[in-house]
């Protein structure tokens, strides 16, 4: 029974934290016909024990807008966990204005947070940047923004598991500063080219109406690929308005399947 199930999620495509890559293989050949494909399959699953596959998970994701103080700060949903990514984005909407640190309240002292140079663009000098803390301590419950003086913001959080523990910027980041929307009222982001199963992120202003191709998860703030296969990714907004816009895209990678048992182990 425990094996017929296994094999049926792996059909319908349901996530399993095991699936024998034997297994999968012959269950996308199958015609579903008769008993002994059945038998086959179980077996199958129980002499390979597969790979553990490793998916990326959004553990919280919070957008605020900071009212002008000398330094913007959100309150996380709740304490961020040993190990993940944390990637903090923000918009500054007063000109000239610039975020110099991102820290955190993590107990013993702040995670070490850094700016993706690449991933930096601005809006009329307006300045829009993403920074990210990899393999990050647990518990922190507050980030802020050190900035250069008060200005309103726009700033985004992201907690990501399941991600590689080191060097786990895919690339240097991609970004248009000063873009110009289409006559269709298109604003055509970077490219950014991966090496890798990746989370994508791009931060944005103005905010946006919507985004295509349909891989894109939208919010108004910024949009996210998910378990993105190596490749090239560029992001067209719908703009709500004429006039210029701007964005950066940043990807990191998702942490390689741990190795499970084989048939020999």
């Amino acid at each position: 029974m425990n094996g017929d199930f296994l094999q049926l999620r792996i059909v319908c495509g349901l996530p399993t934290k095991k699936q024998g890559f034997f297994a999968a293989a012959v269950v996308c050949r199958s015609d579903g016909k008769g008993q002994d494909m059945k038998k086959k399959l179980l077996l199958l699953s129980l002499l390979w024990g597969g790979v553990t596959l490793s998916a990326q998970t959004i553990v919280q994701q919070f957008t605020s807008l900071s009212q002008g103080a000398k330094d913007s700060f959100m309150e996380l949903k709740e304490p961020t966990s040993k190990g993940n990514v944390l990637v903090a984005m923000s918009t500054i909407i007063s000109p000239g204005v610039r975020v110099l640190s991102v820290i955190d309240d993590a107990p013993g002292g702040s995670n070490l947070y850094k700016k993706i140079e690449g991933a930096s663009s601005s809006c009329a000098n307006k300045f829009n940047d993403i920074w990210y803390c990899e393999n990050c301590k647990a518990g922190a419950t507050v980030v802020t923004f050190e900035q250069s003086e008060g200005s309103a913001s726009i700033i985004s959080f992201l907690e990501l598991s399941n991600m590689e523990s080191t060097s786990v910027l895919d690339g240097s980041g991609a970004h248009v500063s000063d873009g110009t929307a289409t006559s269709a009222g298109l604003d055509v982001g970077p490219s950014i080219k991966t090496s890798a199963t990746d989370f994508i992120v791009a931060n944005y202003f103005p905010p946006p109406s919507g985004v295509t191709p349909t891989a894109w998860t939208f919010s108004p703030s910024f949009a996210y690929v998910k378990n993105a296969p190596a490749g090239t990714y560029q992001p067209t907004l719908t703009a709500k308005a004429a006039g210029g816009f701007c964005i950066g895209m940043a990807a990191f990678k998702t942490a390689a399947p741990a190795a499970a048992s084989g048939p020999n182990k």
